[in-house]
C-alpha cells in the first residue's frame, strides 16, 4: 500500500498534544506574596523590605510598572528521588525570575502542568532530587507597563493561581523532539528524494501504533506506544550526511535592547532573567555556548546581581560563555562621534579584560540602522578583526550583494564581515533556510546561526539545544555544532579569506532613515554632551600637566552614561517616552557635569583677576576672526588694539557678544582685559527693502522671507537656481507604511511643499560684526518658527538660529537650499572623515539613498566653488542635484506617542566658499560653528598652545590623559582624504612619544625632533599618540 500523504499533517497535529504531557505536577508550593514598585534584586532584600501576606489562588495583584514577590519553602516528596525537579509558576505578570535557595535559576513563563507549553515553562530547581530535601523558592514577577504612559493601568492587574513542583517526562520530551525534528525537515526535502520517502514510510509506521489523541486514552496505553514509535524514528535520526554539505556554526544568544519599549531599569532585570537561564542550561548541556555582547549588561550583573556575575565569570573560564562583541553597548552607528565609537570599544574591552581575562575580536552589532564607513579603521584600532550583523538584510529596495566579504573603510582598513540572522531555531528548516539564502555559494560554504529569543531577552529554550543535538550531522540537514563566534570567524578567515569579495565604504541601510532625526532633544543632547566631554578632557589634561589631579573616575562615569544612551534604540529616537525623557535628562547631566569639570580645570590653572577674562580654545588651530562669547559681566567687553565687539540678545533672550581682533592659541588659553563696552557706530550692511548687501553677498528676499537670490560678490556668481529658494521650510505629511519613528518612505517628497507663513520680520541687530534679522513663521496648523538670520562682516557664512514650537504629528520639516552647484557627488561628514554620495538617481541604490547621515556639515562643490550646510545637532539630509535639504524635525507617534511636540532649539548655517572643498574652507568652520571659545570672567590664565599641526587637513580631535595615568594622549585624523605629511608641534616639554592603537597600547616609539613629531597620514587615517611630559606627577582617580 502506498503511503497516505495525509499522515504527515496528522502527526504534526499530534506533536503539540504530546508536548502538553511533558510535565507532571507533584506538589503545590504554599507561598506568601508582597507587592512593590521597587526593583529589588534578591529574595533576602525583598523579605527584609516588603510587607508579606499569604497568596491564595485567585488573588489579584499588580498595576503598571509594579512587581510582586512570591516566596515559600517546599519539601521534595518521594517521587522526586533521583529526578530533575522543576518549578512552574502560574502567578501572572509579564516576566518572572525564579530563585532557588537564593540562587537565580532562570526565567519562567506563566504555566502549570497540563497546559500548552510556553517558551520557558519551568526553571530547574535541582539536578537530582532527594526525598525530604527542602527548597526555598522565591519568584519575582513584573506586572508590565503600557507603551503609552497615559493608557489605563487596569490592563496590568494580575492573578495568582499557584506555584508547583514538577517532574519532566523525559521520554515524552524526547519523542516530541525526535518527531518534531523529522517533521520540520520534511518541510524542505525534495519529495522525489529517497530520504523524503524513507521518512514518510517511517511516519506511516509511527501512525499505525501511536494514538493521535493521547489525552483520551490511559497513560498505560499511549506511553508504551509512544516509546515504540520513538524506536521507529531512531534510525531515521541516525542517518548521516555525505561528504558535501554546508556547515552551520551555532551559539545561543539573546539580543537584549539596553532600552526600547521598556526603561533601562527593567533591562537590568531582563538581563538577570536571561543570563541566569543561560547559566542553568550550561549545567544541563556541556556543549552549549552562549554569546553575550554588551559588557554594560555584564557590569549590571556585577553591581546588582553579583551571584549571577560570578557564575558568568566561571562560565567564561569554562569556555561556555563568550563575552565577545567589543563595545560597551550596541550603539547606533550613524550618529555617535568617532571618539564616542572608540570609547565604546575602550570601555568594553577594558571591562572584559579586567573581569574575564578576555579581549574581543568580533564587533557584534546585529540590529543597527546602518554602519559608518569609519568603522573598519576604528575596529582595527581597537583590536577587532571581524564584523557581524543581521540588519543589512532589512533593506527595503535592494538586496545587499554579499553575505561574507572584506569590508574596507574610508581609509582602506579592512575587516571580514559576515551576515547572519538572529531569533532563529537550530532546527532543520531554519538551518536550511540560512544556507539557501547565502548568495555566493561558490565562495561561502558556511553560515553562523545565533539562536534564541531576543530584543527583550529570553534567549534559547532547552528544546532548542535538544534539537541542536539531533542535527549535528543529520542526513539532509547542514552539518552544525556549537562554537564560539571567535572560533567560527577565525576558521572562516583561514579557509575563505583569499576568495572573498570586497565592499568599500559605508553599509547604508535602506530603511529606518527617520532615526537620523526622530526625537530632537535626544539628538541635540548627544551632540552637546559629546562636545562637553571633549572640552573637559582637554582642559583637565592641561591642568594635569600643571600638577593638578585628573578626575579619571568622574570622567569615566560621565562617559559611560553617554555611551549607554547611545544605544541603538535610544539615540535614534525609537523608544517609548520614558526612555526618551531619561536620555534627554542624562545627556543634560553629562554636559553640565563635563562643563563643571572643564571650568574647574581652567580655574585651577589661572589666578583670580577682576577686570579680566580667560578665553579657552579646545580646537587645534588658533581662533581668530569672529568669536561669540557668553557669560561676560554686563556692560563689559574684551579690550585691546584692533578689538571690535557687538553685543546682542539671541532668540532665547541670552546676552552674547561677537568679537573680532582676538587670537586664542590652539588647544590653549589667553587672558585679555575687560573694559566698559563701547557703542560702535557704523555697519557694513546695507538694507534696501527686500534686499541686503553684506561685505560678501547681495541677497534678495521674497515676501515670504525666503532668499530668492544670493550673489557672491567676489565671483559674481548666483547661488540660487532659477525658481529656487534658500532657507525654505519644506513641510509635509510623514506617514510611513510601518516603523513610524524609524522610517521615512521615499514617497514623502510627494507630500512636501513650503506652506510657511511669514508673520513678522524685524532687524534686531545691525552693527560692525553682525546683521540679525528676526522672523516669525507659522507652519502647519499650530506650529511656529522663530529664527534669527545672521549675516557676518568677516565671513560669508549665514547662520539660522532657530526655535520651533512644534505641535505636529506625522509631519516632516526640512530647510531647503536650491543651489546652482552641479556635482555628481556631495560630501557628508562622518566619524573621522567624510563620504561622497551621489546627488543623482541613476541606479536603484542611488534612489534608495534619498536620506543620508551627516555630522557637522555637508558640502556640494564643483571644481572651483562650493556650498556647505553646517549644523549643530541635525543628522539627516537629502541632496538631489543641486538641492540640499537639511531635515529639522520628524513627528512620528510610535513608540513615543507625543510626536516630538515641544519647543526645540537648533542652529544651522549656509557657508559658500570660493574654491572646491577643503578642510580649511569647510571642516574647520564646522568645528568652530559647534565648539565656541569658552570665556571665564574674573580669571587670568594664559597658556601656550598645547599642540598644533601645520597642515589644515590634519585635526587633533581628542586630548586626554592616558588610561594608565602616566601620559598625555592626542588623537589626530586626516580630514580631506589626502596623503599628508605634517608636523605636530608641542607647547610642552615632551620627553618621549609613541604611537598607540586606540586602546592606548603602544605600537612603536616616535622620534621627537625639536619638541615635535614628523608624521605621515594616509587618507582619513586616525593616529593616536602618547606623549610623556616633564613633571607630570601622579594621577589620582576620584
Amino acid at each position: 500500500m502506498l503511503v497516505d500523504k495525509r499522515i504527515r499533517p496528522k502527526l504534526e497535529a499530534a506533536l503539540e498534544r504530546y508536548r502538553t504531557l511533558t510535565y507532571e505536577a507533584v506538589a503545590d508550593v504554599p507561598v506568601q506574596m508582597a507587592e512593590t514598585d521597587e526593583h529589588l534584586r534578591s529574595p533576602m532584600e525583598a523579605r527584609q523590605k516588603l510587607q508579606w501576606k499569604d497568596a491564595e489562588p485567585g488573588t489579584k495583584w499588580g498595576k503598571a510598572w509594579s512587581s510582586a514577590w512570591f516566596a515559600g519553602s517546599a519539601v521534595l516528596p518521594e517521587a522526586c528521588e533521583g529526578r530533575e525537579v522543576f518549578i512552574g509558576a502560574k502567578i501572572g505578570g509579564a516576566e518572572r525570575l525564579v530563585f532557588v535557595n537564593g540562587i537565580a535559576a532562570g526565567l519562567v513563563d506563566s504555566f502549570e502542568a497540563g497546559e500548552p507549553i510556553p517558551v520557558h515553562p519551568s526553571a530547574r530547581a535541582c539536578a537530582s532530587g532527594k526525598a525530604g530535601q527542602k527548597l526555598d523558592i522565591a519568584i519575582e514577577s513584573y506586572a508590565g507597563h503600557p507603551q503609552n504612559p497615559s493608557e489605563d493601568d487596569g490592563r496590568h492587574v494580575q492573578t495568582f493561581t499557584k506555584v508547583q513542583l514538577m517532574l519532566r517526562r523525559d521520554d515524552v520530551k524526547d519523542f516530541y523532539l525526535d518527531l518534531r525534528t523529522l517533521v520540520n525537515m520534511m518541510g524542505y526535502l525534495d519529495p522525489n528524494s529517497l530520504r523524503y520517502n524513507r521518512i514518510m514510510v517511517g511516519f506511516e509506521e509511527v501512525y499505525k501504533i501511536l494514538p493521535m489523541l493521547p489525552a483520551e486514552v490511559p497513560e498505560e496505553q499511549w506511553r508504551p506506544a509512544m516509546n515504540a514509535a520513538r524506536e521507529i524514528l531512531r534510525p531515521l535520526l541516525e542517518a548521516k550526511n555525505g561528504d558535501t554539505m554546508p556547515f552551520i556554526g551555532l551559539t545561543g544568544h539573546s539580543h537584549l535592547d539596553t532600552a526600547w519599549l521598556w526603561p533601562l531599569d527593567e533591562t537590568i532585570r531582563k538581563a538577570a532573567r536571561t543570563f541566569s537561564t543561560a547559566l542553568t542550561m550550561m549545567e544541563q548541556y556541556p556543549e552549549y555556548r552562549f554569546l553575550q555582547s554588551a559588557p554594560c549588561h555584564a557590569d549590571w550583573m556585577r553591581v546588582h546581581y553579583p551571584e549571577i556575575f560570578e557564575r558568568i565569570r566561571a562560565a567564561v573560564k569554562q569556555g561556555q560563555w563568550e563575552p565577545n562583541g567589543g563595545m560597551w553597548v550596541e550603539p547606533d552607528c550613524n550618529i555617535p562621534s568617532g571618539e564616542s565609537m572608540i570609547r565604546q570599544f575602550l570601555f568594553g574591552q577594558a571591562f572584559t579584560q579586567k573581569y574575564f581575562d578576555y579581549t574581543a575580536d568580533v564587533y557584534w552589532q546585529p540590529d543597527v540602522f546602518g554602519y559608518s564607513g569609519a568603522l573598519p579603521q576604528i575596529m582595527r584600532g581597537c583590536g577587532i578583526r571581524f564584523f557581524m550583523t543581521t540588519k543589512m538584510g532589512w533593506n527595503d529596495t535592494n538586496r545587499f550583494p554579499y553575505d561574507t566579504f572584506h569590508w574596507h573603510g574610508i581609509d582602506g582598513s579592512s575587516v571580514i564581515a559576515h551576515f547572519h540572522n538572529i531569533h532563529c531555531w537550530p532546527e532543520p528548516r531554519s538551518l536550511q533556510d540560512q544556507w539557501w539564502t547565502v548568495q555566493h555559494k561558490d565562495v561561502q560554504d558556511r553560515r553562523y546561526v545565533p539562536y534564541g529569543f531576543g530584543d527583550g531577552g529570553g534567549g534559547p529554550q532547552d528544546e532548542m539545544i535538544e534539537i541542536s543535538r539531533r542535527v549535528v550531522d543529520l542526513e539532509g540537514c547542514p552539518r552544525s555544532r556549537h562554537m564560539s563566534v571567535s572560533e567560527y570567524m577565525n576558521d572562516l578567515e583561514r579557509d575563505l579569506a583569499a576568495r572573498l569579495p570586497v565592499w568599500t565604504g559605508e553599509l547604508y541601510l535602506e530603511k529606518h532613515r527617520g532615526t537620523l532625526t526622530s526625537i530632537h532633544g535626544v539628538k541635540r543632547g548627544n551632540r552637546k554632551a559629546e562636545i562637553a566631554l571633549r572640552d573637559a578632557e582637554w582642559a583637565l589634561s592641561i591642568a594635569r600637566i600643571n600638577g593638578r589631579d585628573y578626575p579619571a573616575g568622574k570622567l569615566e562615569k560621565l562617559w559611560k552614561v553617554l555611551l549607554t544612551d547611545q544605544f541603538h534604540d535610544v539615540l535614534p529616537g525609537s523608544s517609548i517616552a520614558p526612555v526618551n525623557d531619561t536620555a534627554i535628562g542624562e545627556f543634560g547631566e553629562v554636559k553640565s557635569g563635563a562643563d563643571a569639570l572643564r571650568d574647574e580645570a581652567i580655574t585651577s590653572i589661572g589666578e583670580a583677576a577682576s577686570g579680566k577674562v580667560t578665553l579657552a580654545n579646545s580646537l587645534s588651530w588658533t581662533r581668530e576672526g569672529e568669536v561669540v562669547l557668553s557669560g561676560l559681566p554686563g556692560g563689559q567687553a574684551p579690550a585691546g588694539d584692533g578689538v571690535v565687539t557687538q553685543s546682542y540678545e539671541d532668540i532665547e533672550g541670552e546676552r552674547n557678544m561677537a568679537v573680532i581682533g582676538l587670537s586664542v592659541p590652539s588647544l590653549g588659553m589667553t587672558c585679555v582685559p575687560l573694559a566698559p563696552e563701547k557703542s560702535t557706530a557704523g555697519s557694513p550692511f546695507v538694507i534696501d527693502g527686500s534686499s541686503v548687501e553684506t561685505p560678501f553677498a547681495s541677497v534678495r528676499f521674497d515676501d515670504r522671507g525666503r532668499m530668492v537670490s544670493f550673489v557672491d560678490k567676489a565671483t559674481a556668481r548666483e547661488l540660487v537656481r532659477d525658481g529656487g529658494t534658500f532657507n525654505a521650510f519644506w513641510f509635509g505629511e510623514d506617514a510611513p507604511a510601518d516603523s513610524d519613528n524609524w522610517d521615512i518612505d521615499a514617497d514623502y517628497v510627494l507630500k512636501q511643499h513650503d506652506p510657511s507663513r511669514l508673520v513678522s520680520r524685524e532687524i534686531i541687530a545691525n552693527g560692525p560684526l553682525q546683521l540679525r534679522i528676526r522672523s516669525k513663521f507659522e507652519i502647519g496648523d499650530r506650529s511656529t518658527i522663530t529664527q534669527d538670520m545672521v549675516f557676518h562682516s568677516t565671513t560669508p557664512r549665514v547662520d539660522f538660529e532657530t526655535q520651533v514650537d512644534w505641535r505636529e504629528t506625522h509631519k516632516l520639516l526640512k530647510a531647503g537650499f536650491d543651489t546652482t552647484i552641479f556635482a555628481e557627488n556631495a560630501r557628508h561628514e562622518i566619524q573621522f572623515g567624510h563620504l561622497q554620495r551621489p546627488t543623482h538617481q541613476n541606479l536603484s541604490t542611488d534612489r534608495a539613498r534619498f536620506e543620508v547621515c551627516n555630522h557637522k556639515w555637508s558640502d556640494l562643490s564643483d571644481a572651483h566653488y562650493g556650498i556647505a550646510i553646517l549644523n549643530d545637532c541635525k543628522y539627516g539630509i537629502s541632496v538631489l542635484g543641486g538641492d540640499m535639504r537639511l531635515t529639522l524635525l520628524k513627528s512620528g507617534t510610535q513608540p513615543d506617542h507625543r510626536g516630538d511636540n515641544g519647543v526645540h532649539r537648533f542652529d544651522y548655517a549656509l557657508l559658500p566658499h570660493d574654491g572646491t572643498f577643503s578642510a580649511a574652507g569647510v571642516v574647520r568652520p564646522a568645528y568652530e560653528f559647534n565648539i565656541p571659545v569658552v570665556a571665564v570672567p574674573g580669571l587670568c590664565a594664559s597658556t601656550a598652545s598645547l599642540a598644533s599641526v601645520d597642515a589644515a587637513n590634519v585635526l587633533i580631535e581628542t586630548v586626554k590623559w592616558s588610561e594608565d595615568g602616566k601620559a598625555l594622549v592626542l588623537r589626530l585624523y586626516e580630514a580631506e582624504g589626502a596623503l599628508t605629511r605634517c608636523r605636530l608641534s608641542f607647547g610642552i616639554d615632551a620627553t618621549r612619544a609613541a604611537e598607540t592603537n586606540m586602546l592606548e597600547e603602544e605600537q612603536g616609539e616616535l622620534a621627537i625632533v625639536d619638541n615635535g613629531l614628523n608624521l605621515e597620514f594616509r587618507p582619513f587615517e586616525i593616529k593616536t599618540v602618547r606623549v610623556e611630559v616633564e613633571q607630570t606627577g601622579v594621577v589620582r582617580r576620584s
